[in-house]
């Protein structure tokens, strides 16, 4: 039997935040304190709104750097190949060198139409696993191993590689479909974190990337609209035979 799970994100923490941001404004140019600060634009949200949209479209992206979020994500070898090559970002990697597989441990990440056409294959790469590791140490076994391995990854970024760099990459409509699919479930988990940024960047998303909406042509009459994020969240959902999220979903009407 073949073990065959989706790919998951779950939010670790955040920190900073819209508020502490837009508040440092004053206190780095000297008109407050921090606690006066902070204080100010809790009581007066049109001041962070305004403060960090302007950020946003102006350009001075670097004040991002001081709020971002941490995840851990499992998903297949072939999505992580492509999640380490984001270099302003921390991550955590299961190891499959120390990792004994054979002890129940062999799982993959696949789509269900894949699993379905691989799923024998699976079964035979596991049994030459399981018998590798009878004369040899995982490190070596591993060799054997394919890129729809399952493999945990604790995942760092700080909100201007996050928002600005990764989601305009990894949800364009060019992107390998896991992680599309992973990067908007990580974009789903910071919409009541950070939602004057999420909201910015959700609304400039197709303008972030100059080939965010490639082939939208072929797909639009598939989807029934020209809208390339939406095209890009069901594409990549209904490939992977998961149901948007809440949150995600009332993004997409709103």
């Amino acid at each position: 039997m073949v073990n065959i799970i989706s790919p998951r994100v779950m939010l670790v923490f955040t920190w900073g935040g819209e508020e502490l941001v837009a508040a440092m404004t004053d206190v780095v140019y000297r008109a407050y304190s921090i606690e006066d600060a902070l204080d100010r634009v809790r009581k007066n949200p049109d001041i962070v709104r305004r403060r960090i949209t302007n950020f946003l479209r102006d350009g001075h992206h670097s004040v991002l750097e001081f709020m971002g979020a941490s995840w851990l994500i499992e998903g297949s070898r072939a999505f992580t190949h492509e999640l380490v090559r984001h270099r302003v970002a921390s991550y955590w990697q299961e190891s499959q060198r120390y990792v004994d597989y054979a002890k129940g441990q062999l799982r993959y990440v696949l789509p269900p139409k894949l699993a379905s056409e691989l799923g024998s294959y699976l079964e035979n790469v596991g049994h030459a696993y399981v018998g590798a590791r009878s004369s040899m140490e995982p490190e070596d076994a591993r060799y054997i191993l394919p890129n729809a391995m399952a493999s945990r990854v604790w995942v760092q970024m700080n909100a201007r590689e996050f928002f600005l760099n990764f989601m305009p990459l990894r949800t364009g409509l060019g992107a390998f479909h896991e992680i599309r699919l992973i990067a908007w479930l990580m974009f789903n988990t910071l919409l009541d974190k950070f939602p004057i940024t999420a909201r910015w960047v959700w609304d400039n998303l197709p303008k972030l990337h100059p080939d965010y909406c490639r082939n939208v042509d072929k797909l639009k009459t598939i989807y029934g609209t020209e809208d390339c994020r939406v095209i890009s969240i069901k594409d990549a959902f209904e490939k992977w035979g998961i149901e948007i999220p809440t949150p995600l979903r009332e993004l997409i009407s709103s």
